[in-house]
């Protein structure tokens, strides 16, 4: 069995991830990974209503991914003129060999959801489209806890994993030349990345930026609210 705080302590985030054939792993492999992840995760009523579109290595493919979250920042941002500078935190997409596009999909009930939705009078909303908007901050919360399950079984093999949701939120804009992500049928919730770094976040940063770069405290995200009674 492994210890999983042992795995989740090696996560960092790439900043370039090795191209060399032996730092590559092959579609069984991630295939592993996937297998052994998924079934550690959890959904409303077992329902998963998403879908990660695996893909593999295409350089051409991941260049144009790229380009489409750095444009995204940037038109967030607007013009900052001079202080402009692209984000290393995303150039983990353009050389990931692997890429997983977490998406919504309509998600039919099992057996037993249907047949409680019969006696009950439930309507099942996940198997509905045009509910996917109405339901997209309760089920990107799924994708969280899938991708952090899936982290935990690529740190598990060896591997390092990266996350992105600087991404177009426009579907128009998923659209390319080469129809490269013609999967694409609703605005993803989360682009995970899978290889083995080359440069971690971490040691692209000087010592005087990593001492600034903190996380809050406990006791900024965690109210145990009974103490202040």
């Amino acid at each position: 069995m492994s210890n999983i705080t042992k795995a989740l302590e090696k996560r960092a985030h790439v900043v370039n991830y090795k191209t060399n054939i032996e730092d590559i792993p092959d579609r069984f492999e991630i295939e592993k990974i996937l297998r052994i992840g998924y079934p550690l995760a959890t959904s409303k009523q077992n329902a998963f209503p998403y879908i990660a579109h695996v893909l593999g290595p295409n350089k051409e493919r991941s260049a144009t991914l790229y380009k489409m979250c750095e444009g995204n920042k940037i038109e967030f941002d607007g013009d900052v003129g001079k202080k402009y500078n692209a984000n290393p935190n995303l150039f983990h997409i353009a050389s990931a060999p692997w890429t997983l596009i977490f998406t919504p999909r309509v998600a039919p009930g099992n057996q037993f959801a249907r047949e409680q939705c019969e006696k009950t009078g439930t309507r099942w909303e996940m198997g509905e489209e045009w509910f996917i908007p109405h339901g997209r901050e309760s089920w990107s919360i799924e994708v969280g806890m899938i991708a952090k399950a899936i982290t935990g079984s690529v740190l598990d093999n060896g591997w390092d994993t990266s996350y992105n949701i600087c991404f177009p939120k426009k579907l128009s804009k998923w659209e390319t030349k080469e129809n490269y992500f013609k999967f694409i049928k609703y605005f993803p919730y989360l682009i995970q990345t899978i290889g083995r770094s080359e440069l971690y976040k971490w040691q692209n940063m000087s010592e005087d930026s990593l001492k600034k770069d903190t996380r809050p405290l406990f006791s900024d995200i965690f109210s145990f609210e009974d103490d202040n009674e």
